[in-house]
């Protein structure tokens, strides 16, 4: 089960992002990161690659702004999880995924076990 989903990961073309944390949920259309802050390692997964997990190192604040649902710009402060989950939506609008954070030899190695 994942705590947030960027369209482009179910077939729609839309800068838009869905994360879910500690019942809170947030909705995010054409997110931009303002700010971030500090900086920790974590493995992450993805809903893309469900039998994955990557080490990534990424900022533990992130200032976000985008449209809510009712098309009202908002501007969010995240920290910890919350602020990782954001930046890893981001990642998929920008078209980057989790194996992009893969040393050279492990990509070599993920493209070999899952070739089709």
């Amino acid at each position: 089960m994942g705590i947030g989903l960027a369209a482009p990961q179910v077939g729609i073309l839309e800068r838009i992002i869905v994360v879910e944390f500690d019942g809170i949920i947030i909705k995010l259309a054409n997110p931009e990161i303002l700010s971030l802050k500090g900086a920790d390692v974590m493995k992450e997964g993805c809903l893309s690659f469900p039998d994955l997990e990557v080490e990534i190192k990424r900022p533990v604040e992130a200032i976000v702004k985008g449209l809510d649902e009712n098309g009202t710009l908002v501007k969010l402060e995240t920290k910890g999880i919350f602020a990782r989950a954001i930046q890893h939506e981001i990642d998929h609008l920008n078209g980057k995924l989790i194996i992009d954070y893969l040393q050279f030899w492990e990509k070599v190695e993920f493209k070999l076990k899952n070739r089709r």
